[in-house]
């Protein structure tokens, strides 16, 4: 089975914003503001109500870990007469959208300390003067802080054994794709395998993986040509043709859709160096 963190970090696009601490009055509040990019507050000192559409009202804390998507209708106030926050932006995006594997809860779960570490040291990275690693210590914080909630979460699915994760349907539906990436399977194989309706499959894997099964395996067969135009000399159109398409234009015009590039400025842009380069066709 392909698994749903390698498919996310091979073509996830992530970029660091920008940190900052807040020391806030007691009069603070923000009232239904839109946010435009993804948003992870540290509460370090007194507490706050916050609000968000289709969420229930939150009373944040001292040490709480608050995780805000671009999209976000955010109401909030301070709960204290004194009140800091840290405040972290940043952007992600796969193949346009954002990345099933960072849709993280808005109150944090698991161990906050560690996360508070990570901010606290981003905060010190940013506040240091300007240098060549810099950028490179900020964003290596960025993806460190992410893989730590990413990992906190999946331990807390692991403990759930009424959920063990992704639905075993879903998984058996692309146990299914993947064990055949060079056919398309019809909903109705796919349901089958998952032993449910085509309607119910339908609604499990948009809950899932934020998808349809068609768009999921549309994803999946653009990741593996991307591992091998990435790690292999092969042919664009061999690559094609073993993903079951039989038009290698079709198939580059899919490509584009879903990565925002052609197959030959991806293999350009990702390919591994140490493979001699070849003039590339179709």
């Amino acid at each position: 089975m392909f698994p749903l963190a390698g498919r996310i970090t091979e073509a996830m696009q992530l970029r660091y914003l920008h940190i900052r601490r807040y020391d806030l009055p007691h009069t603070w509040r923000i009232d239904g503001r839109e946010l435009d990019n993804a948003v992870i507050w540290l509460i370090d000192d007194g507490a706050i109500r916050l609000e968000t559409e289709g969420f229930a009202p939150i009373d944040a804390a001292d040490s709480d870990v608050l995780f805000l998507a671009p999209g976000t209708k955010l109401t909030c106030r301070a709960r204290t007469a004194s009140l800091s926050i840290v405040s972290l932006n940043f952007e992600a995006a796969f193949a346009g959208r954002w990345p099933v594997s960072l849709r993280f809860p808005v109150r944090y779960e698991g161990d906050r300390a560690e996360l508070a570490a990570v901010l606290h040291g981003l905060l010190a990275d940013e506040a240091a003067a300007p240098s060549a690693a810099k950028p490179f210590l900020l964003q290596a914080g960025l993806l460190r802080l992410l893989g730590l909630m990413a990992a906190g979460m999946a331990a807390k699915r692991e403990a759930m054994p009424e959920t063990g994760g992704i639905d075993a349907r879903v998984r058996e539906a692309i146990a299914r794709m993947a064990g055949r990436p060079d056919a398309f399977p019809a909903s109705a194989e796919l349901a089958e395998a998952a032993g449910v309706s085509e309607s119910h499959l339908r609604k499990l894997f948009l809950r899932e993986t934020g998808m349809t099964p068609l768009q999921y395996a549309l994803r999946l067969k653009v990741s593996l040509a991307m591992r091998r135009l990435a790690g292999s000399d092969d042919r664009i159109a061999e690559i094609a043709y073993s993903l079951g398409y039989e038009d290698p234009n079709y198939f580059a015009r899919l490509f584009r859709k879903c990565s925002g590039m052609t197959p030959q400025e991806y293999r350009r842009k990702h390919r591994d160096w140490m493979l001699a380069e070849e003039t590339e066709g179709t």
